[in-house]
């Protein structure tokens, strides 16, 4: 049996318009199938924080944005492949249920896309969970 995971993800050009960094986060568990989900990602460019290396403590790094994915109300942990090394400006296509691996894409949803909404800067938890979160009957 094939099992699937939801994702998140954000990548950043550099000059010469290929592909210099990427975050995502993924949902801790196995994505549900044959039934309704809803999923909201949240980019918060306001939202730095500071990364340590654990194999060097010494070693720490700023992050520049986080990634937050919404599987239902819950925000799903996430690591330091989150944010960006520097702060990153979005621009460019936008694209839902595919992704891109080395220049080819795939990895299609297996299912359908019922609706996308986008708003304009990042929303907080409680914002998602009182303005984003619905069932598909009063969406």
């Amino acid at each position: 049996m094939t099992s699937y995971q939801w994702q998140f993800a954000r990548t950043a050009l550099g000059p010469d318009g290929k592909l210099a960094q990427s975050a995502q986060v993924l949902a801790a568990d196995v994505a549900e199938t044959d039934t309704w989900v809803q999923i909201t990602g949240v980019f918060d460019a306001q939202e730095s924080w500071q990364w340590v290396n654990p194999s060097d403590t010494s070693q720490i790094e700023t992050r520049y944005g986080k990634l937050h994915l919404y599987v239902g109300e819950y925000d799903q942990w996430s690591d330091d492949t989150s944010g960006f090394s520097a702060a990153q400006q979005g621009s460019g296509e936008l694209s839902l249920g595919r992704g891109t691996t080395n220049g080819t894409t795939g990895n299609y949803l297996h299912g359908g896309l019922q609706d996308v909404r986008i708003w304009t800067g990042a929303m907080t938890a409680d914002q998602v969970r009182s303005q984003v979160m619905g069932t598909p009957d009063n969406l």
